[in-house]
């Protein structure tokens, strides 16, 4: 099949981009944020790395069939931010973005129309003194609830459960996972009961609250750290990990003993989005080996476009949630974010 990628906006960020997140709920499926870090050297920085200062921003824009350039319609000044997730239904009546923080903390904004709409802080939550977390993911992509779950990674090797309240979050439990960085946490959005980690350590675990305290299933088959993962909405038992081995795998969820396929994507992997619409076919962040589109199926992954536009280490992707499909990429050192339509 053919893929046309066409570039529509590029746009520079002023500090490193290493995420972007197109707002899933309607009627705001043409918001978009974009998430930077930068280490700030012109504090004092200590020998402990965990310790040093980073400042980030966090741009929410509004693309539509009227943009014609792209301007940010809101910039927040906050740590750094390492990652972001929508939640796919509104809690308590707003759109909810979760955001990972090189302050250890998880902070909630809610998407609120005040004349403008604009992001406002309404909970933040440390979940460790002197780390950076890492991750997180909603457990409610599929199905929602009222009190959706957040699962969090961080840069000493943990994983934390919270519990969206009436009054905020609250922390469930805390696992030692891996003895480096936590590098993922995702959920298997079919059971939220199960979730999973990737680190450092190239360990993939599998983990169930219900029945253990620690990890129900441990894989070694990655040959450097899990730094990807992403349970199928659509599609049940269906996984996918990426590594900075250049490979992504997928997973049959019952069994984790070995994966089904894998393909090497020329590059660390370290974003995976399916498509919102389109079952088999996924977006891959490949950080020195640029942007792929992967056509996913039980006996292949294949490699059916790929953007090279980028200059820098590609991190950050997802695809809108309208049609036809817009895609937002963004990169590190040269802080650039593209966005392109992309026709399968």
């Amino acid at each position: 099949m053919s893929i046309s990628w066409n570039n529509k906006w590029r746009w520079h960020t002023g500090i490193s981009a290493d995420s972007v997140e197109w707002c899933p709920v309607e009627p705001h499926r043409n918001v978009l944020v974009c998430g930077t870090y930068q280490l700030d050297n012109d504090a004092q920085q200590s020998e402990d790395a965990k310790k040093q200062s980073r400042l980030g921003k966090i741009y929410l824009f509004i693309i539509d069939q009227n943009t014609t350039d792209l301007f940010p319609v809101q910039t927040l000044n906050i740590a750094g931010v390492l990652d972001q997730k929508w939640c796919y239904h509104n809690i308590q009546n707003n759109p909810v973005l979760a955001v990972a923080t090189s302050e250890g903390c998880v902070e909630l904004y809610r998407l609120q129309s005040e004349g403008d709409l604009l992001l406002k802080l309404w909970v933040k939550e440390e979940i460790g003194k002197d780390i950076l977390a890492l991750s997180l993911d909603w457990s409610t992509n599929k199905t929602p609830c009222e009190e959706p779950k957040l699962v969090v990674s961080d840069s000493s090797g943990c994983v934390t459960l919270l519990t969206v309240t009436d009054d905020g979050l609250k922390k469930v439990n805390t696992w030692k996972s891996h003895g480096f960085e936590s590098w993922i946490a995702a959920f298997d959005y079919w059971n939220t009961d199960v979730f999973y980690s990737g680190g450092d350590d190239c360990i993939f675990k599998s983990y169930d609250v219900r029945v253990a305290d620690g990890a129900v299933c441990m894989n070694k088959r990655h040959e450097a750290g899990v730094t990807a993962i992403r349970s199928h909405v659509h599609c049940e038992h269906q996984l996918l990990t990426g590594s900075y081995d250049e490979k992504a795998r997928l997973w049959d969820a019952r069994s984790l003993k070995s994966c089904i396929t894998e393909t090497d994507l020329g590059g660390g992997v370290w974003r995976l989005k399916w498509h919102p619409y389109h079952p088999d076919t996924v977006l891959a962040a490949c950080m020195y080996g640029g942007f792929r589109i992967l056509r996913v199926n039980p006996q292949q992954i294949d490699i059916i476009s790929e953007y090279l536009e980028h200059e820098s280490i590609a991190y950050g992707a997802d695809w809108t949630h309208n049609l036809p499909s817009l895609v937002a990429t963004c990169s590190f050192y040269d802080c650039k974010m593209h966005i392109s339509e992309i026709v399968l």
